[in-house]
């Protein structure tokens, strides 16, 4: 019996890609923007508010397998400018989103995890300059 394809993105063929190298097949990334705002009162509406837009904040995350390749990176270097490329397509590989992120920080390092039976996962967190969609 086969399975039926379907068009959905389900995360199967998750990449992530730092400074050009591909370190792992991604079970669980997101690259987002969070916006902050200030609220100042509304000239028009007495008692009334209005939220202003006063900056931005590009957050990174992502849960691969290890393909060992990332030691060979020196991405926890801040003089370094990191690029970090996140792609994900459905099922069929027919559509496939790539987002781009660059001036990539990240937050912690683990030097060494693993559990007895279990293929090693790495998890990274962070923060980038810029987030770009790329076709």
């Amino acid at each position: 019996m086969t399975a039926k394809r379907s068009g959905y993105y389900n995360g199967n063929k998750g990449e992530i890609w730092i400074g050009g190298v591909k370190i792992g097949t991604c079970n669980k990334g997101e690259a987002k923007t969070k916006y902050n705002y200030e609220e100042i009162d509304n000239p028009d509406v007495p008692g009334g508010k209005i939220r202003v837009k006063t900056g931005q904040i590009h957050e990174i995350s992502a849960t691969y397998k290890s393909t060992g390749s990332e030691e060979e990176i020196d991405m926890f270097n801040s003089d370094e400018d990191i690029t970090v490329i996140l792609a994900d397509a459905n099922i069929n590989g027919v559509y496939k989103k790539r987002v781009k992120c660059d001036g990539v920080t990240f937050d912690e390092q683990t030097h060494i995890s693993f559990e007895k039976g279990k293929v090693k996962e790495i998890q990274l967190q962070g923060q980038a300059e810029t987030i770009t969609i790329l076709k």
